[in-house]
């Protein structure tokens, strides 16, 4: 006899979970649950959660802006992320976030040869056609002209905006020569 409460209080023990770490865990739902709720409405599509948890994320967004409903609506949003598969959740959130990061890295990098292109004229030209052979150098040099034509006259930097979608497009484009 003894030895079966004994066996219960062990698997007592193991379900025992402290307040804090509750409350740990509770957070960790109400940030995933606005990691969510920051999505696009396709974004949120592609995220492999319930039907009820996707109601209940939209009904947040619609209650946004009062603070006590939403504030209960979080909650109940907090709860029924309990119930799905959360780490499925978080890595699809997170594949998100990396992808968009990589984007602005890639913008980041074709801003930085845009400008070298607009200081250095020619032999920044020259160095990005060698390594995108499929560019127009006619169009490039055309666009670095206006550019810096606008630049100059203190104009809108329409022509410096051409420039950088078309290297974006260059750079982007998976068919090279």
């Amino acid at each position: 006899m003894s030895t079966k409460s004994h066996s219960t209080t062990e698997l007592e023990d193991d379900d025992w979970v402290s307040k804090s770490e509750k409350k740990r865990q509770a957070e960790d739902m109400q940030v995933t649950a606005r990691a969510l709720m920051k999505l696009s409405d396709n974004q949120r599509k592609k995220i492999p959660m319930s039907d009820d948890l996707q109601a209940a994320i939209i009904l947040a967004i619609k209650i946004k802006n009062t603070k006590e409903g939403f504030r209960r609506q979080m909650q109940l949003v907090a709860k029924i992320l309990r119930n799905n598969e959360v780490e499925a959740i978080k890595k699809a959130i997170g594949e998100f976030d990396l992808r968009h990061k990589r984007s602005d890295v890639a913008a980041m990098k074709v801003e930085l040869v845009r400008d070298a292109m607009l200081k250095k004229g020619d032999d920044a030209v020259n160095d990005f056609i060698s390594s995108h052979p499929s560019a127009d150098r006619q169009k490039l040099r055309q666009l670095i002209r206006q550019a810096n034509k606008e630049a100059k006259a203190e104009k809108p930097a329409k022509a410096a905006k051409e420039l950088f979608q078309y290297l974006k497009q260059v750079t982007t484009d998976p068919v090279q020569d």
